[in-house]
């Protein structure tokens, strides 16, 4: 009877290397693609939303089948959310694609940092793609013109057929809308009107980039003031760059929840989108009649607007809402998932356990970021930074998360 013979612990060990790898290739590529396809389709063939699409369900394909072994707590989720949708599907009398899109991106990205990630690679992961957005950043503010024959933002958004080519470019510039700041940028204003957008071709995704990588590199360097103030500087100049306001606004908002992580139960993060919503809602309807502008407190007033304007039945999710509601996140999300689902939906995210200090510091300021986002825009749901931020908070649940620093400290489950 001949041997059988069984492979050695470092192909063993090379092979996980090389899947992980792959997990975070995966991800960078949700965060990059939109901007390889732009180039692509400036200068080799025109793009259609089918690839767009394809592309999108290309990673996250990929991203499941890297996961096919093993993943029962996977499957009970996509399970759980699917059978939902297919309820919602039948009382509309029709499949919304983008509503189950929305949700499969961070259902797979977090179960894949949680299989292949670690706080080690969720590190050299922001760095990546934090230098890759500055490079190019740099290139876009440097050489404009030149940049965008190569990478045309307007043609993409109206090959892609997202957005009324009308809306892409009141600047003259060939830049996305918001790529000027006609009244004058916030941060540094000698730099000028020019709001850089670099690899997600729209400022707006990059101020939710920097305030994701601002975050996390707090999160990573919290012991250390002087080494956190030196790291802190990539993404300064990310905000700085995109003229990020509120992104910024709601990144330095870490610096206070970390602090306070200990003190922070899980109630107060299971109450807080649904307290907006009430809020914004209140607030509508005492100024049903003010025009808003494009302030926060503007959005904050149009989001109100768009909220109590929603019946019941929309509120369920159970009629579609065919008006556009995208200025208005918490108006979409209770449009495409219904209360019941956001009840169920964030009670997952809110009260499932966590591994450590680091994920619950964390997992708290992914929930402050995601509120606050939803009140000026369904950005949230965007792979472009989905899947980054979804990747980075399993990470520090995957088994091998802690570092030599967490590793001092006694694990605890955060109840």
């Amino acid at each position: 009877m001949s041997a059988v013979a069984l492979p050695s612990y470092a192909a063993i060990e090379e092979r996980a290397a090389t899947t992980r790898l792959v997990a975070a290739a995966l991800v960078f590529g949700g965060v990059v693609f939109n901007f390889v396809l732009c180039i692509v389709n400036a200068k080799i063939f025109v793009i259609s939303p089918a690839i767009v699409m394809l592309a999108e369900m290309g990673l996250i394909g990929a991203s499941l089948t890297l996961m096919a072994r093993n993943t029962t707590a996977l499957i009970v989720v996509l399970v759980g959310f699917l059978s939902y949708a297919a309820f919602l599907s039948a009382m509309r009398a029709s499949v919304d694609a983008k509503a189950i899109r929305d949700v499969i991106i961070p259902i797979t990205f977090l179960f894949l940092g949680r299989r292949f990630g670690s706080a080690a690679m969720g590190d050299r992961l922001v760095d990546l793609c934090v230098w890759t957005v500055l490079i190019v950043g740099v290139c876009e503010y440097s050489f404009l013109t030149q940049y965008l024959k190569i990478v045309d933002i307007r043609a993409y958004y109206v090959a892609r057929g997202t957005v009324d080519p009308a809306s892409i470019d009141t600047t003259g510039t060939g830049l996305f809308a918001s790529g000027i700041r006609p009244e004058g940028r916030t941060l540094l204003p000698f730099l000028g009107a020019h709001r850089v957008s670099s690899i997600f071709l729209e400022p707006v995704s990059m101020g939710n980039f920097g305030a994701v990588a601002f975050s996390w590199i707090a999160l990573r360097n919290f012991s250390s003031p002087a080494r956190l103030a030196v790291a802190l500087l990539p993404a300064v100049a990310v905000f700085v760059m995109a003229d990020a306001r509120f992104g910024l606004m709601v990144s330095l908002t870490c610096l206070i929840i970390y602090p306070l992580a200990n003190h922070i139960g899980r109630i107060v993060l299971l109450l807080a989108p649904f307290i907006v919503i009430v809020a914004l809602a209140v607030n509508g309807f005492i100024n049903a009649d003010v025009i808003w502008d494009n302030g926060l407190q503007g959005r904050m007033i149009l989001s109100g607007q768009m909220l109590s304007h929603l019946d019941f039945w929309e509120a369920m999710g159970f009629i579609p809402v065919t008006r556009f509601v995208s200025d208005s996140g918490y108006t979409y999300t209770l449009a495409k998932f219904g209360l019941l689902g956001c009840i169920g939906l964030w009670s997952l995210f809110a009260l499932a356990p966590t591994a450590n200090e680091q994920a619950w510091r964390y997992r708290l300021f992914v929930g402050f970021y995601i509120t606050s986002l939803l009140i000026i825009s369904d950005s949230v749901y965007s792979i472009k930074t989905g899947a980054l931020v979804w990747f980075l908070s399993g990470c520090l649940e995957a088994p091998d998360a802690e570092d030599d620093l967490s590793k001092m400290q006694k694990r605890t489950r955060y109840t």
